[in-house]
Parts: structure tokens; C-alpha cells; sequence
């Protein structure tokens, strides 16, 4: 089995043990369980993102909405490429401001560079822990502020927000036990959902052309905070002379490449070391990408779109037969296959 679930698995054994613990706890105290966790600080667990079968991931904060006493901490758990930035709303992951008369397209500072350390104090305001090193990892805040809802978000992925709120001391809240366990039931709703659509797209999407040009769709439409990390259809084929089109959805909620060969990631972001200043984070070739939409694909069959946002396309030309593997350089297990037959 897969290391990914054996973790997810054991997670949720063990949330559910606490949450067996706390109520065992209640019984035998003979009082109210969520009164009897205010005489100290808590910790709570919060999921950034999980992963689930068939490469269906859940973009979301779960619990989505938290609630806590002043003083307790947080800690998020990054189960994948996500920011923690208290903001009511994202800002744009990249920007291309002019340097010497030419824009350099950079990850945005304020998602990239950290305002805030890890297990470091909250106490208002926009801060955020900047982009991570990984794919996974802990970010954890004490939170020391006034009773009050505080929004905080991931630019990576549009509309994966969550919300804290800091209640008084008097007012009882669920448990972290509790939390955990609302949190768990909110991920598997939303990766069941996409593992259902996903077979809906397998059965209704064509393989071959019709005409002269193949729709591929990469990664999958919106279906709530759920993504499908494949390519619909994933064996298409054309013949020689014709084109495929890869789109992006309108209403998607992840970027994606569609790259051949696999790349380096080390060589997705270039910093620029400046004097007196952060360095800035200028997108490498990996993300910019080194093929134009348009081109033509010869027998090498190699090529490069860079970021495909929400929205956008990518369409190249096969001029030879052959079978043509590409990748999502951003999502591992992310792949499809062109075969190009021979001209009619």
C-alpha cells in the first residue's frame, strides 16, 4: 500500500482515538467536556490540503472554520505546496514588475518571503509563512489576539481560505480531538466527490479526434475543493499533421505544465540575491516554460508550456508518428500519452 495512505490512515486511527479519550474523559469526570479544557493553553490541528486515491487531492483548510481560546496554538500540517497568509483575500502568486526595462516575471514577495516565523506569535495583522521548502512540513502560531474571526488563505490555490475565531475564555468550544475529527470528515467529503467525477471523465471523454485538433482536458473542472491531478483522456490519439490542445479549466483551482522531458525542480525558481534586500524569487525556465503555444513537435518530441493557469491553453502540432509521453512537471503521477498515427 501506498506510504501516503498508510499515513492518512494512521492519522485518522488516531484521531479517533483522542476523540475517544476526551469523551471517556468527560464520562468519568461527570462533567461537560468542552468546560473542563479551559484551564490551559490547547493545541489545535489544522490539514492543509490531503491526498487521496487515484491522484484526487482536496485543495482546503480542515477544519475549515476553527474556533479557540486567546492563547492556544495552531499548527498547520502542509500536505502539499500551500502558504498560511492571514488576509481576507489572495494576491496574485506571480507578478512581472519592470527591471532595467524589461518585466521579470518573480513569485510575489508577500506569498514567497515569510512575515511571520514558524512557532512564532500571532497578534494581528497581514502575515503569512511564505512559500515552503517542500511539499510538506508544519507551520504553527500562537495565537495572542482579541476575541474575533481571523481569515487567512493560500495564494497558491484560489479559494482555499480558512477562518480562526478567538472566543472569550467563558465559552465553551470543541475539543482538539473534536476539530480534528471535523476536519478529517471535511477532506473525505471532498475527495469522494472528485474521486466520482474522475470516473465521470474517464467514461465520457473521447480519445480520438474528430476533426483536426484533440481537446485534452488538464486537471479537472471545478467540483468544490477537490482536484483531479490527470489528463482527460490520458491516451489520446491523432495522426500525423494534427493538433492537440490542452486547456486548463476556467473554473479549476490548480496551475499545471504540460512538460516532456521531466525537469529538475531545483531549477524552478532562480533567486537574485539584491543588496540590503530580500532576494528576489525570479521564475525559472521550469515555470516559464520554452515551447510556444502553436509550435510543431518533431520525432525528439520534446517540449515545454510552463504554467497553464485556471483558463488557459496550450496547442502543439505532431508532425511525425509516434508515441509521445509528457508530465505535469508540478504533480508527480500526473501524465499522459500522445499517439500519433501515421497520416491517412
Amino acid at each position: 500500500m501506498d506510504n501516503r495512505y498508510v499515513g492518512r490512515l494512521l492519522k485518522l486511527v488516531f484521531v479517533g482515538a483522542l476523540v475517544a479519550g476526551v469523551m471517556a474523559a468527560g464520562l468519568l469526570g461527570g462533567r461537560n467536556v468542552a468546560l473542563a479544557q479551559d484551564t490551559e493553553a490547547q493545541t489545535f490541528i489544522v490539514e492543509a490540503g490531503d491526498l487521496g486515491y487515484a491522484n484526487v487531492e482536496a485543495l482546503q483548510f480542515a477544519p475549515q472554520n476553527l474556533q479557540i481560546h486567546r492563547g492556544d496554538t495552531v499548527i498547520w500540517h502542509l500536505n502539499g505546496f500551500h502558504n498560511i497568509r492571514f488576509a481576507s483575500a489572495p494576491v496574485d502568486l506571480v507578478i512581472a514588475p519592470e527591471v532595467e526595462g524589461q518585466p521579470l516575471p518573480q513569485i510575489n514577495p508577500i506569498v514567497g518571503l515569510p512575515s511571520i516565523e514558524s512557532d512564532g506569535t500571532y497578534q494581528g495583522g497581514e502575515l503569512g509563512s511564505g512559500l515552503p521548502q517542500g511539499i510538506s512540513g508544519t507551520f504553527s502560531l500562537m495565537m495572542d489576539v482579541e476575541p474575533g474571526t481571523y481569515s487567512y488563505v493560500c495564494d497558491v490555490h484560489p479559494g482555499m481560505l480558512g477562518t480562526i475565531t478567538v472566543v472569550d475564555d467563558a465559552t465553551a468550544i470543541p475539543a482538539p480531538a473534536e476539530a480534528a475529527a471535523t476536519g478529517a470528515e471535511e477532506l473525505d467529503a471532498s475527495l469522494n466527490a472528485g474521486i466520482g467525477v474522475m470516473f465521470e471523465m474517464l467514461a465520457s471523454t473521447p480519445m480520438m479526434t474528430e476533426g483536426d485538433e484533440l481537446p485534452v482536458t488538464v486537471g479537472s473542472p471545478g467540483i468544490g475543493r477537490a482536484t483531479i491531478h490527470a489528463f482527460f483522456p490520458f491516451n489520446g490519439v491523432i495522426q500525423a499533421g494534427q493538433s492537440v490542445t490542452w486547456t486548463n479549466p476556467a473554473d479549476s483551482i490548480d496551475p499545471h505544465t504540460v512538460t516532456w522531458p521531466p525537469r529538475d525542480p531545483a531549477e524552478d525558481v532562480m533567486p537574485i540575491e539584491q543588496e540590503g534586500g530580500p532576494p528576489i524569487l525570479a521564475l525559472g525556465e521550469n515555470l516559464l516554460g520554452n515551447t510556444q503555444s502553436g509550435a510543431e513537435v518533431g520525432a525528439d518530441g520534446a517540449f515545454h508550456s510552463g504554467l497553464l493557469l485556471p483558463g488557459q491553453s496550450f496547442t502543439l502540432t505532431f508532425t511525425e508518428a509516434g508515441v509521445y509521453p509528457y508530465v505535469c512537471h508540478l504533480h508527480p503521477g500526473m501524465q499522459g500519452v500522445i499517439t500519433v498515427q501515421p497520416a491517412a
